[in-house]
């Protein structure tokens, strides 16, 4: 059964097109390329002069990483049936040169995956489930391709749910909540495109704060997963009540 993690519009569809014809080698070097300008580590180091305004929306539920002209990524190694190979360094012209497509196209490429990596990264979901909606919804040909993102999701979810079976976690209780509304500019170049962002706090008894940043329809979507949680537990309730 398909899930509602990622809503896939026709500029999405062109924009998987472009992947599904990327050559393997050329696929995973902009994916990781894409991955590490997401994290926060890249993030706080990105300034302004980002490429045709490539920072902000297409209008189309596609959104790119802050990308700046001169950034450069080494991607250490390359996995395809068993084998590894060392990639070169790369500067964002010298990937748009490499990957050999349009400027247009080549912004859309980077949104494209910068829009995958974001969805996925927002949902818990088994692998298998994963890989089989990568290759039926998204449409992703390339077995091997759709093996380097779930590679690269199991690699970064791994942490987190290792923290989360811990004995810290296990006892950590929410104590509070607060939340706050961010209005954001999409692009340096494009000041006139503002979103809005809902910051949701969970402060715990153990001193953490842990912060969601989320739009609209995300914000609508966590509170129909509540809305599903809280009938599922009173169905449960009721039924136990009823055979006591």
């Amino acid at each position: 059964m398909s899930i509602n993690w990622i809503k896939i519009t026709e500029r999405a569809r062109e924009g998987i097109k472009i992947i599904n014809a990327l050559p393997y080698d050329t696929f995973t070097t902009v994916l990781l390329y894409v991955h590490r300008q997401m994290s926060p580590a890249s993030s706080a180091t990105a300034n302004s002069g980002s490429v045709g305004g490539g920072g902000g929306s297409n209008g189309a539920g596609l959104s790119a990483p802050s990308i700046t002209v001169g950034t450069s990524v080494t991607t250490p190694t390359t996995e395809r049936a068993g084998t590894t190979s060392s990639e070169p360094e790369y500067t964002l012209e010298e990937l748009e040169r490499l990957v050999g497509v349009a400027r247009p196209d080549f912004l859309l490429l980077i949104k494209t995956f910068s829009y995958i990596l974001r969805r996925i990264s927002t949902f818990i979901i088994k692998p298998s489930h994963l890989q089989r909606e990568l290759r039926e919804k998204l449409q992703l040909q390339d077995e091997a391709k759709i093996d380097a993102i779930l590679r690269l999701w199991v690699r970064q979810t791994t942490p987190m749910m290792n923290n989360l079976a811990s004995e810290r976690y296990e006892s950590n209780v929410i104590e509070d909540m607060a939340w706050k509304l961010n209005v954001e500019i999409a692009s340096h170049c494009q000041q006139r495109e503002k979103s809005a962002l809902a910051v949701l706090q969970l402060k715990t008894v153990a001193g953490e704060d842990i912060n969601f940043e989320m739009t609209q329809p995300e914000l609508l979507q966590l509170f129909n997963q509540f809305e599903h949680i809280q009938s599922e537990l009173d169905a449960t309730l009721a039924s136990m009540k009823a055979s006591n």
